[in-house]
């Protein structure tokens, strides 16, 4: 757009005069440039957003970690890993059906962005498995988190008649580790225990089950 105006004002000011295509040609132009703006956006978008849910993808986390992680050290701040897991979700999608199973992981991913700071990034990291990154202060401010995201799924599950609930591990940077895939395995690891943990106590006391609320105490520090 901005060669095709300086074409057109040269050859004005050369020839006194400036073709009627010239000119015509500016709608289709601005057009055209709209166009190719918004189709940038929506590439940009569906390189960086999952497709489901609508939070970050597994790409954009890879991508931007070293400049989340840059500014950290930068700041001389700390960063946790959260690793969030879908309890038995393969079990909710042969109950209710992929649809339902899908709608559990859109409102999880919604769910955990409402619940969390406007600072701190959650990506879907694939399956039903989430990740969140953001500033550490300490782990009793972890663990309200984590309460406030099991009361709001609690919810989830009373509309929805589906139980619903999450097992949750962290990684702190740079504690734990510096690199990406580390931080994630540890808080992994420490998720699977959560949840290891809280199936043998609904082993053990039948009571501790629950129809649709949540299960506390399931972030392993």
């Amino acid at each position: 757009f901005l060669f095709h105006s300086v074409y057109i004002v040269y050859y004005f000011l050369r020839d006194g005069k400036a073709e009627p295509f010239d000119l015509y040609s500016y709608p289709f132009l601005i057009w055209f440039g709209y166009w190719a703006g918004k189709q940038y956006d929506k590439v940009r978008f569906m390189s960086e957003k999952d497709e489901l849910t609508g939070i970050y993808n597994r790409r954009f986390i890879l991508t931007a970690f070293k400049n989340i992680t840059a500014l950290a050290e930068q700041t001389n701040s700390k960063l946790f890993i959260l690793v969030v897991d879908c309890d038995n979700f393969k079990t909710i999608n042969d109950n209710y059906g992929h649809h339902q199973g899908d709608m559990i992981l859109t409102r999880i991913s919604e769910t955990l962005a409402e619940t969390t700071r406007n600072s701190d990034i959650v990506a879907r990291w694939g399956g039903d498995e989430f990740l969140v990154i953001g500033h550490y202060n300490n782990e009793k401010g972890l663990q309200a988190v984590l309460q406030r995201i099991e009361e709001r799924l609690e919810d989830l599950s009373e509309q929805t008649q589906i139980p619903i609930s999450i097992s949750a591990g962290s990684a702190i940077y740079p504690t734990h580790s510096k690199n990406l895939f580390e931080l994630i395995k540890i808080a992994d690891e420490k998720m699977y225990r959560s949840k290891k943990s809280k199936k043998t106590s609904e082993h053990s006391d039948p009571l501790t089950k629950h129809s649709g609320g949540p299960a506390y105490n399931t972030m392993s520090l």
